[in-house]
């Protein structure tokens, strides 16, 4: 025997190699992988038919593939190769795209679905890879539906601080009308009822009325981030009315308030409720602080800072600010005290931003908190 004849037939062995090499990767893919005549006719398919469709594989070859597919593609899934084969026009071919796939028991299924065509002695053949979308569906569902609770969340989350916003700013007004009206109610039992201190208190209770109305109103529209209408508005009265709106009568007999306002201060261009809202605030923060102070002072002052800003400040003598408290004065729900939300400055800075300006805090000389915020000053006319 020559040496010739015993050189392996290198073509027939490559061949019978790759052909292992397929039927591995098909029997191991968790893709089907299926051939397909021109007219639609499986020809092979890979292993993992059975678990994505629940046929056996001897069940589906020589069957039409529109078996696997719900209608209307099941009906015209034939046309569709005929058109390739007439007018070359890929469709899908050379592209993919997400389709439906139907299973054995009728179940409809998400599948991604790449084609190539093959041709084969001349005739021409389409070889398909179909990978289950199923888990990656069920995954995207399964976030869109974290993702809307998260939202659901957050939405709940914003309601609460609006309700413990506008609970905080409707407290000091609806507390003054119950106040006001359990002295009137008082002076109404007397023998000889003040006629003239009746009428004093009910227009009180009137004014805190629309105090809290307004704040109403002014925070819807702050939340909905709307903003109402700006002014030109006299810093005077802003504050002279903020104080009378925020401090109760006997508040008022104790506190020193006191006003340092230049005469020809220019207007500031706000909304005024939104300002005395700053201003209540602040002004019931030096209450606070002023609990135990012997001689309480507030100071409200007030400067032109260039062209087209205006300072206010509001300053007490009282405890201070707590070192802890210093570099989170103004974050939502951080107070020092044992009753409070924490939020009143976290109001305050958002109106104050809003408008343009900014506040800060400090130490006021010789003790005690100042406060300082800016506004824009208004033209003037």
């Amino acid at each position: 025997m020559s040496r010739s004849a015993h050189v392996p037939n290198r073509p027939a062995d490559e061949l019978a190699r790759h052909e292992l090499l397929l039927k591995a990767l098909l029997t191991l893919s968790p893709d089907v992988v299926i051939t397909i005549n021109r007219h639609g006719i499986i020809q092979s398919l890979g292993q993992a038919v059975q678990t994505m469709f629940g046929y056996a594989h001897d069940e589906l070859v020589g069957q039409n593939v529109a078996i696997l597919m719900p209608s209307p593609d099941r009906e015209q899934h034939d046309g569709y190769i005929e058109r390739f084969l007439t007018t070359g026009e890929p469709r899908i071919i050379g592209i993919g795209r997400q389709v439906r796939g139907r299973r054995k028991d009728g179940e409809l299924f998400p599948l991604f679905l790449r084609v190539a065509e093959v041709w084969d002695g001349g005739e021409p053949m389409f070889l398909g890879m179909l990978h289950d979308l199923t888990e990656e569906e069920a995954l995207k569902s399964r976030e869109q539906e974290l993702r809307a609770a998260m939202q659901h969340m957050s939405r709940v989350a914003s309601l609460g601080e609006l309700a413990a916003e506008i609970s905080h700013e409707l407290n000091q007004p609806l507390t003054a009308i119950t106040q006001y009206l359990s002295a009137l109610n008082a002076s109404l039992a007397m023998d000889a009822p003040d006629l003239a201190g009746i009428g004093a208190l009910a227009r009180k209770a009137n004014a805190q009325a629309q105090r809290a109305g307004d704040v109403v109103r002014s925070m819807r529209r702050f939340v909905k981030t709307e903003t109402g209408r700006r002014e030109a508005c006299d810093v005077a009265r802003l504050l002279s009315e903020s104080v009378d709106l925020s401090l109760l009568d006997r508040e008022m007999e104790r506190i020193d308030v006191r006003f340092d306002l230049p005469a020809d201060l220019p207007p500031v261009l706000c909304e005024p409720v939104q300002v005395q809202q700053v201003v209540h605030n602040l002004l019931r923060n030096a209450v606070e602080a002023m609990h135990e102070t012997s001689e309480p002072v507030i100071r409200l002052k007030a400067r032109a800072t260039g062209k087209s800003r205006i300072e206010i400040v509001v300053e007490d003598n009282g405890a201070g600010i707590a070192p802890n408290m210093r570099d989170q004065l103004f974050e939502r729900f951080r107070t020092g005290r044992r009753d409070g939300l924490g939020i009143g400055l976290a109001i305050c800075r958002s109106i104050v931003t809003a408008h343009g300006g900014q506040i800060e805090a400090e130490d006021a000389l010789g003790g005690g908190t100042c406060f300082r915020f800016t506004l824009p000053a208004a033209d003037r006319p």
